[in-house]
C-alpha cells in the first residue's frame, strides 16, 4: 500500500492508494458471454421482403358455433375481387366448393352479387349464410347494401 501525502494551504490530507493483483486463480475463472445470434426481433425483420407481393386485409364473416350469430374473421388475399371473397368464404365453410362469381355489379354503395350456387340451409341458417356472405362484401367493398342473387334468381 502507498501513501501519498498532500498539503493544500495549510491543510494536511492523507490519501492511502491500494492496488490488488489478480492471482492465477482468479485469472482462469473470467468467464465470456456466449454469443448468441439474433434471429428475430431485430432491424432486418422489420423490413417488408421486397420480393412479396402486398397483400390485402380483408374480413370474412362466418356463422357461430350455436349457428345464430356470425363470428368475423381477419385474412388477406392479393388482390380484393369478388371472386377472391367468395374463395375465402369457401375456405371458412360459409359457401361450398366450387362456387362462382357470375356476375358482380357495383353503383353507388349498393351491389348485385351473382352466384352459381348457395348452401341449402333451412330457416335461420339459410338467412345467416346470406348475412355472412353480404356482411363480407359490405365490410370488404364499403358497401350499403348487397343484392344476392343464385343463377340469376333472387337467393
Amino acid at each position: 500500500m502507498r501513501k501519498i501525502i498532500l498539503c493544500f494551504a495549510g491543510t494536511l490530507m492523507v490519501l492511502s492508494l491500494a492496488a490488488c493483483t489478480p492471482t492465477p486463480e482468479k485469472q482462469s475463472e473470467t468467464v465470456q458471454a456466449p454469443s448468441v445470434e439474433a434471429t428475430t426481433g431485430g432491424a432486418q425483420d422489420k423490413v417488408p421482403d421486397p420480393n412479396v407481393e402486398p397483400m390485402e386485409v380483408i374480413a370474412i364473416y362466418s356463422p357461430n358455433e350455436e349457428g345464430n350469430d356470425l363470428n368475423q374473421a381477419m385474412d388477406a388475399v392479393n388482390e380484393l375481387t369478388p371472386q377472391a371473397l367468395v374463395d375465402k368464404l369457401i375456405e371458412y365453410g360459409v359457401l361450398d366448393e366450387g362456387t362462382e362469381v357470375l356476375s358482380y355489379e357495383e353503383s353507388e354503395g349498393n351491389a348485385s352479387l351473382d352466384l352459381s350456387q348457395m348452401p341449402e340451409g333451412s330457416g335461420d341458417m339459410a338467412d345467416l349464410l346470406k348475412d355472412a356472405v353480404s356482411s363480407t362484401f359490405i365490410q370488404n367493398f364499403e358497401l350499403d347494401e348487397v343484392t344476392i342473387l343464385v343463377n340469376g334468381e333472387a337467393a
